[in-house]
């Protein structure tokens, strides 16, 4: 069947739920399609479509909603209907015939593809049929006036047309000041005199995957040892959705040198005496530099940020504060692939904060800014003086 071009916005449509085979991202592909729909639609005067797990309640197919038959993509793949069968999907190699082809019929007649997170093994189909795509991910960097996002892709030519949005390094120092100032009013419960902090993740990240295996710190023991040295105390920072010790009991490190700490990570990376922050794969550990710190990752960085313009390069990602609100942003990116509008010139501006309250999601910054700081801090000074 041929289709009408169209620009297709999807996500990751395998993620189950933790307990429940149904959608865990559709909620996130359908926020990502009403954020930029507008904005594609005017750059490029095509359909903007979403293109998501089939599940009861979503639209019909025929507007902007397409529903992909994820039970049945997990049936050809030969993978189990669970967290653990998307695990060994996320960055799979190769796929069953079948499989592929149903995954790529489901992108036909798309111009260009812009995801949400998508899976390694989505890009990699996606590139092989030829179908440019450009992947939006919340960016590693989370201390500034909002979140923003990591933009990847796979086409040159679109590469070259993102460099000039993209935020260098110096743009973030000035946030990260700002907050390790804030950090002095509220100083930590306990005084932390510890030179490394190791931080712990969810058990279900996609930035664990490696392999088909979800990896936590058990699988680093060596490289742990390496870092940490033989005597050296550790602050262990867990995951506030992951209580336990994220594989750090089964690395060989003796309890009396391990203390462990509820305090907001940002207060942790204002500390003087923190000059090492170790993690697998944790945006903390990429965050830690701007604070002064040494971020040594045990595993893959979630993104791997180019500092500077001239580093972007196939795939590194590029940090966009606010440029992709406007239709000009995507007039720049996709003129390599499909025909756009003239440039208007308008750069819509949102107000401080717009992204992680529309995400309901604030990644420990709203503990600093939100929670009334100065009765924080004065709870906490009367802690420390009884």
């Amino acid at each position: 069947m041929r289709h009408a071009p169209r620009i297709i916005i999807t996500g990751d449509l395998l993620r189950p739920q933790d307990k429940l085979f149904k959608s865990s991202q559709n909620g996130n592909i359908l926020w990502f399609h009403r954020l930029v729909r507008r904005a594609l639609a005017n750059a490029t005067g095509l359909p903007v479509q979403a293109l998501l797990w089939d599940e009861p309640g979503i639209a019909p197919p025929g507007g902007d909603i397409l529903a992909f038959d994820t039970p049945g993509f997990y049936a050809a793949a030969g993978a189990a209907p669970d967290t653990e069968g998307w695990v060994g999907l996320f960055d799979a190699m190769d796929l069953p015939r079948d499989a592929a082809a149903m995954l790529a019929a489901s992108f036909a007649g798309a111009a260009a593809v812009v995801g949400f997170e998508l899976t390694e093994m989505q890009k990699r189909l996606l590139t092989l049929a030829g179908i440019p795509w450009v992947d939006v991910n919340i960016h590693p960097y989370r201390f500034g006036p909002d979140v923003l996002f990591a933009i990847q892709t796979d086409h040159p030519e679109i590469l070259a047309r993102l460099m000039p949005h993209h935020a260098e390094d110096h743009v973030f120092e000035p946030w990260a000041d700002l907050l390790a100032a804030t950090a002095v009013k509220m100083p930590p419960r306990v005084p932390v005199d510890q030179p490394c902090l190791l931080v712990g993740q969810t058990q279900v990240d996609r930035a664990l995957i490696s392999g088909g295996k979800l990896l936590d710190l058990s699988h680093f023991a060596p490289a742990l040892h390496a870092v940490l040295g033989p005597e050296a105390p550790v602050l262990f920072k867990p995951h506030p959705y992951n209580a336990d010790g994220f594989g750090l009991h089964h690395v060989g490190l003796r309890l009396s040198r391990i203390r462990e700490t509820r305090e907001n990570a940002y207060v942790l990376l204002a500390q003087d005496a923190i000059r090492t922050v170790v993690g697998v794969s944790s945006s903390v550990v990429a965050e830690a530099r701007f604070f002064g710190k040494e971020g040594v990752f045990l595993g893959t960085p979630p993104m791997r940020i180019a500092p500077r313009r001239a580093d972007i390069a196939p795939g590194r990602h590029a940090s966009v504060v606010d440029a992709w609100l406007s239709a000009d942003f995507w007039r720049d990116l996709l003129a390599p692939v499909v025909a756009v509008t003239a440039h208007d010139g308008r750069r819509p501006v949102l107000p401080p904060n717009a992204l992680r309250t529309s995400l309901r999601q604030f990644w420990g910054w709203d503990e600093i800014f939100f929670q009334l700081p100065w009765d924080l801090a004065q709870g906490r000074a009367q802690a420390r003086a009884g």
